[in-house]
C-alpha cells in the first residue's frame, strides 16, 4: 500500500512541477529556520573537544555569603580559601577544576605587543575535566601547580602569532608586559561555543598572587567557579550532600560570615540559560520553552498556512479519482492517509533540503547568532539531535499542512467529489 503510495507521490511530482518545487522550498525555509535554533540549542548542549564530557559535568558558578550581623550579602564566586577547603576534598566526583577568566595583553621578550588575550587561571585537574588536543608539550603539572611557577599552556593560534610555528616548548611569554611564563605545551585553539574550556592561556593561578590572597566576605568571596566532573550525572545528590558537609564544617570556624554554595547546575540546566558568573537562576523545560517555542511556532504555522493552500488545490484537481476510489469502496480513513503519505515525500524532500540549508546559514551567521569569531566543527553539528529534531518537525509540518484538505476530501460525499473538480 505505501509503496504504491510513493509512486503516486512520484508521478504526482512530475506532473504538477512547478507545484512541487515551491512545496519543497516552502517546507526547506521552514525546516531550515527552525533547524537553526535547534542548531543553537545543540551547539551548547552537546560534547565535542574539549567538552565531550558535557553530559556528566556540573557547575558552580555562584555562591552566596551572609554576614552573621545580617549587615552584608553577596553573590560572588569562589575564593581559593573556599575552594580548598570545600571542593578540593570532595571524593565522589572524578575531578574538580576551578577556573577563573580575565583578559592580559600577551607578548614576548623582546617584543612588546599590546593585543589583549583570554586567560585562564586555573589547576592541573582543568586537563582531566576537558580533553584537549596536545599539538606539542604537555599540561603543566601538579608540581608546577604547588610551587607557583608559571608555567603555561597556549593555543595553536597564538603560539602562530607570537612566534610563527607551534615548536614554542620551553619558549618565554609576557603577560601583561612584565610576568614572565614559561610555555609547557600547545593545543589546539578550542572554539569559542567551547565557553566553559575557551582562552588563549591557560595557567596555574598559583603563579598569580591575586588569585591566592583570601578575598572579602572573610576570605569567602574571590573570582572562580567550578566544574565538577561526576562518575555519572544520578551522583549530583550525593556530590551535593558531600558539599553541605564541607561548608558545614568551614562555617564552623568562621566568626563573621556564612557561606552557602547552591546545588550545582547541570550542563543540560546551563544550555537551557541556568546560572551565570555570579548570578543564580535555574531554568528549566517550561521557562526555556516560554521563550524559545513561540519562535518555533511562529516558523511552523506561517509556512504552513501557504503549504495548506497548495496541498488543497492540488487534491481539488484529483476530486474525481477520489470519488471513483469511494465509490469501488475506498474508506475515508484510507484517503486521508493517502494525501497525508504522498505529500511526506514532497515534505522529507524539503526536510532534508532544510538540513542542509541550516547548517549553511548558521556557519554564515555564526558570528551573529552564537559568538564572534566562533569555529563551527563537524561534532558541533552532525549529532543525533539534529536529525531527529528534522525528522519530528518534517512530520509536524507535514500533518499540519496536508491535514485539513486530506480531512476534507475524505469526509466528502461521493456525488459531490464525482462532480468536476472546478463547479
Amino acid at each position: 500500500m505505501f509503496k504504491q503510495y510513493f509512486k503516486q507521490a512520484i508521478h504526482a511530482l512530475r506532473e504538477n512541477r512547478l507545484t512541487s518545487l515551491v512545496s519543497i522550498l516552502g517546507t526547506m525555509l521552514s525546516v531550515a529556520m527552525i533547524l537553526v535554533v535547534v542548531l543553537q540549542f545543540q551547539i551548547k548542549l552537546v560534547g565535542y573537544s574539549p567538552v565531550s564530557k558535557r553530559d556528566r559535568m556540573l557547575y558552580i558558578y555562584s555562591v552566596n555569603t551572609k554576614s552573621k550581623d545580617g549587615s552584608e550579602n553577596n553573590n560572588t564566586g569562589l575564593s581559593a580559601e573556599t575552594i580548598r577547603e570545600c571542593l578540593y576534598t570532595l571524593k565522589k566526583p572524578e575531578a574538580v577544576t576551578v577556573t577563573a577568566q580575565n583578559s592580559h595583553v600577551i607578548s614576548i621578550p623582546g617584543k612588546r605587543l599590546f593585543e589583549e588575550y583570554t586567560v585562564y587561571y586555573t589547576d592541573p585537574a582543568f586537563w582531566k575535566v576537558f580533553d584537549f588536543k596536545f599539538l606539542s608539550g604537555k599540561p603543566f603539572t601538579e608540581a608546577d601547580f604547588n610551587s607557583g611557577l608559571p608555567h603555561v599552556v597556549i593555543s595553536d593560534k597564538l603560539a602562530g602569532i607570537l612566534f610563527g610555528t607551534q615548536d614554542v616548548v620551553g619558549r618565554d611569554i609576557l603577560v601583561n608586559n612584565v610576568m614572565p611564563c614559561t610555555i609547557a605545551g600547545v593545543v589546539k585553539r578550542p572554539s569559542k561555543a567551547a565557553s566553559e574550556a575557551f582562552a588563549d592561556v591557560w595557567m596555574p593561578y598559583t603563579a598569580n598572587t591575586l588569585y591566592t590572597n583570601s578575598g572579602g566576605c572573610d576570605g569567602m568571596c574571590g573570582p572562580f567557579g567550578a566544574e565538577i566532573l561526576a562518575h555519572k550525572l544520578s551522583d549530583i545528590n550525593s556530590i551535593y550532600a558531600e558539599i553541605q558537609q564541607g561548608v558545614a564544617r568551614y562555617n564552623a570556624g568562621k566568626a563573621d560570615f556564612i557561606l552557602t554554595i547552591p546545588k550545582p547546575f547541570t550542563h543540560l540546566e546551563l544550555a537551557l540559560g541556568s546560572g551565570s558568573r555570579y548570578g543564580y537562576n535555574r531554568v528549566g523545560w517550561g521557562e526555556y520553552l516560554k521563550t524559545t517555542g513561540w519562535v518555533l511556532l511562529f516558523l511552523l504555522l506561517v509556512p504552513t498556512l501557504n503549504l495548506t493552500g497548495i496541498v488543497q488545490s492540488a487534491v481539488q484537481k484529483r476530486r474525481p479519482e477520489m470519488g471513483l476510489r469511494k465509490a469501488f469502496g475506498a474508506t475515508g480513513e484510507r484517503l486521508f492517509t493517502q494525501v497525508v503519505c504522498e505529500n511526506l515525500i514532497i515534505t522529507l524532500i524539503g526536510g532534508v533540503l532544510g538540513v542542509g540549508l541550516s547548517v549553511v546559514l548558521l556557519y554564515v551567521g555564526r558570528s551573529f547568532l552564537l559568538t564572534k569569531d566562533t569555529v563551527i566543527t563537524f561534532g558541533m553539528l552532525f549529532q543525533p539531535l539534529l536529525f531527529v529534531a528534522a525528522l519530528f518537525f518534517t512530520l509536524v509540518l507535514n500533518v499540519l499542512s496536508s491535514g485539513l484538505p486530506a480531512f476534507r476530501i475524505a469526509r466528502e460525499r461521493i456525488v459531490e467529489s464525482l462532480k468536476d473538480a472546478n463547479v
